[in-house]
């Protein structure tokens, strides 16, 4: 008779002392916020006119290649720091020179126009470009402050300005959308030409004031944090998603975020290249210095000081990123709005590039069609 082997326990046994692991919980991947551009048409002083709208131009490109949603550009005006008085040509020239991405208004300045021609400039560029226009609206003068009101003479500015603001949106909306004579006192009036689906409205501003116009309207609302701390209040975008009213079935608020931005390829760089610009930019804490010769050190300080006040997120691409999805999830963006920090079309379009390839986002090549922010026009 033969000896048995002895019993050995089986390694893949479970140990019944211990207690089964609890399974691992599937955490839904979310998506990343979009990423848009709001170009200012920042320049040198000795910087001209042709090569100004070539740098805006060829910002645009970049942020066409490298799957930015929106370009939009601003209204400025008899600015020696910008090249953007017009910003729907502009807008017709950039489209045309840009394959997929939305191109719009950051913004217009509804009170320096008839509603009527706005709305006619950008169903033409809607026609002309279907699916692509944007039109944001604001309401300051977007020009030199002036005791004497000269700028607004200029620009035959609606007298009651920024306070007709809402009731000059209703006009505009009943041109684009043609609404009946309850919101729009010239429904006899037709637009034309009238493209297949209206140009996409935004809603401009940093305040309670304009976030409550965007919401009681079902417009997307477009917050100015690159505008500055001392003009921004935060609680603007809670306010704008309590008060949201939907203008058509299924609508929800839509929160885009603009931010100052500087990326470089170290955090090191990144300082000393926004430093400059702040230097060249001026802002409040410069021209309260203006008067003076400012030592090296205390100009250094008031061009800190002057980043802080316009909250410039600046590093290398990691840090920089990093601290826009922080931006992302404080606020409750659905998008971010990237506005260079810079003032030549080079170095705004470095900041575009290392953005996007710390995101691992390829320039697309040509004749693709890339994946866009959401389509938030009104619609009947």
């Amino acid at each position: 008779m033969s000896v048995a082997e002895p019993m050995t326990e089986d390694a893949d046994a479970p140990d019944p002392t211990v207690p089964p692991a609890l399974p691992v919980p599937t955490v839904p991947t979310v998506p990343p916020v979009p990423r848009s551009v709001l170009e200012l048409g920042g320049r040198l002083p000795e910087t001209g006119a042709e090569l100004s709208f070539q740098d805006m131009v060829d910002t645009a490109e970049t942020a066409d290649a490298y799957g930015y949603a929106r370009f939009w550009v601003a209204e400025h005006h008899s600015s020696h720091r910008t090249a953007s008085g017009a910003p729907g040509v502009l807008i017709a020239h950039i489209a045309a020179r840009t394959e997929r991405i939305r191109v719009g208004s950051g913004g217009v300045m509804l009170p320096n126009h008839p509603p009527l021609t706005v709305a006619e400039q950008f169903a033409t560029l809607q026609a002309l470009h279907p699916g692509r226009i944007d039109l944001g609206l604001g309401r300051s003068v977007a020009g030199p402050v002036r005791l004497d009101g000269l700028m607004e003479a200029a620009l035959r500015r609606d007298p009651l300005g920024a306070a007709g603001f809402p009731e000059r949106i209703d006009e505009l909306l009943g041109f684009l959308l043609d609404h009946g004579p309850e919101r729009h006192r010239f429904h006899a009036l037709p637009l034309t030409p009238r493209p297949a689906s209206p140009p996409e409205v935004h809603v401009l501003g940093a305040g309670e004031g304009s976030a409550l116009i965007a919401a009681e309207r079902g417009l997307p609302f477009a917050y100015g944090h690159h505008l500055g701390r001392s003009k921004c209040r935060p609680a603007a975008t809670a306010h704008y998603r309590s008060a949201f009213r939907a203008a058509r079935a299924g609508g929800r608020p839509y929160l885009v975020v603009s931010v100052n931005v500087v990326c470089a390829e170290t955090d090191e760089e990144a300082e000393e290249l926004a430093l400059d610009a702040s230097a060249r930019l001026g802002g409040p804490y410069r021209e309260a210095a203006a008067d003076t010769t400012l030592s090296p050190a205390r100009a250094l300080q008031v061009a800190r000081r002057t980043l802080d006040e316009n909250q410039v997120v600046l590093g290398a691409p990691a840090k920089v990123n990093a601290e826009l999805d922080a931006l992302a999830r404080r606020s409750g963006a659905d998008e971010l709005m990237l506005v260079p920090y810079e003032l030549t079309g080079a170095a705004r379009c470095r900041t575009l590039r290392l953005a996007a390839a710390a995101r691992h986002t390829p320039p697309r090549e040509p004749g693709r069609r890339p994946t866009t922010a959401p389509d938030r026009r009104l619609t009947h």
